[in-house]
């Protein structure tokens, strides 16, 4: 699996920036070869690359999955950036609902993770992190967060697995370095932006050896590319419609049996039905724009 350039959402309002990555398909049943239309049943392997998330995603992530349990300790969490930092803004329930906030700085662990480090802690607009440490207590004895959703608490850092904490497609992978751009956080995986320069096009997806399957169409010693229609922006990108983008592109076989298919952005397609119907259009961040009438286009 190689990609450049692909906003990738693993839901609507979830987008992966995908600058380049270089990585496999993984099968996630022995049985079942990934398939498009069950993104659970496949895994993605970041050898190499460099990942954005936006601010607005990822707080979407924390509020849909990650906090979205029975008597989660946080809810109603807005991150932006302030600088280089990470800054958290949470609503935490101890009996009655306390505005939290956390400003800290974002660094990548030895074995691959995210750790955040409050330079800043306040509850309820008051300083707390040294009134915590004055009488031998740290964050982690105040918010107990369920580990199974990738966030956990390392006395007042906050740790965080994205090999659990994103929903399905799950991804495995190693951060190696991480920095804030403007309200960005880039996450560089191994050695980092390894692709190589090539013909596939500027923003594209290139699946090649093994087999995958999406709709009717199965492909053994697959070689399916992928390429964005109108490569002067990054390629947007759903797992969840990708057939309405696939209907409203066009497709050709190439002399060594494989498949070339040219797709639109997704939000230009966005999930209005067929017969125009007005409904909320996703934007390039993800995240929903005022209604608009949207018709598919076939080719």
């Amino acid at each position: 699996m190689e990609m450049r350039n692909v906003d990738f959402h693993t839901q609507d309002a979830i987008v992966l920036r995908i600058r380049t990555l270089r990585g496999a398909l993984l099968r996630t049943r022995s049985s079942v070869p990934p398939v498009f239309d069950d993104k659970r049943s496949f895994a993605l392997r970041i050898d190499s690359g460099t990942i954005g998330i936006r601010t607005d995603s990822l707080s979407e992530l924390m509020n849909s999955y990650v906090f979205a349990y029975p008597h989660a300790p946080l809810k109603k969490i807005q991150i932006t950036t302030k600088g280089n930092q990470l800054k958290t803004s949470a609503k935490m329930h101890k009996g009655v609902d306390v505005p939290v906030r956390i400003t800290g700085d974002l660094t990548a662990t030895p074995d691959g993770k995210l750790r955040l480090h409050p330079t800043s802690i306040k509850a309820a607009g008051l300083p707390v992190k040294g009134f915590l440490h004055l009488f031998g207590m740290d964050l982690s004895d105040v918010i107990k967060a369920n580990e199974d959703r990738g966030v956990s608490i390392d006395d007042d850092d906050i740790i965080m697995d994205p090999e659990r904490m994103m929903p399905a497609p799950a991804i495995r992978g190693k951060i190696t370095a991480v920095r804030v751009e403007g309200d960005e956080v880039i996450q560089v995986f191994g050695p980092g932006a390894a692709s190589r320069a090539s013909s596939k096009g500027s923003n594209y997806m290139y699946y090649r050896g093994g087999t995958i399957r999406f709709g009717k169409l199965t492909m053994a010693n697959a070689d399916l590319r992928i390429v964005d229609a109108e490569p002067g922006t990054a390629f947007d990108f759903s797992i969840d419609h990708y057939n309405q983008q696939l209907v409203a592109g066009r497709s050709k076989s190439t002399p060594n049996f494989g498949l070339v298919v040219v797709m639109p952005d997704y939000y230009k397609i966005g999930n209005a039905s067929r017969n125009g119907t007005t409904q909320s259009v996703p934007t390039k961040s993800g995240a929903q724009s005022a209604t608009a009438p949207t018709e598919a286009r076939q080719r």
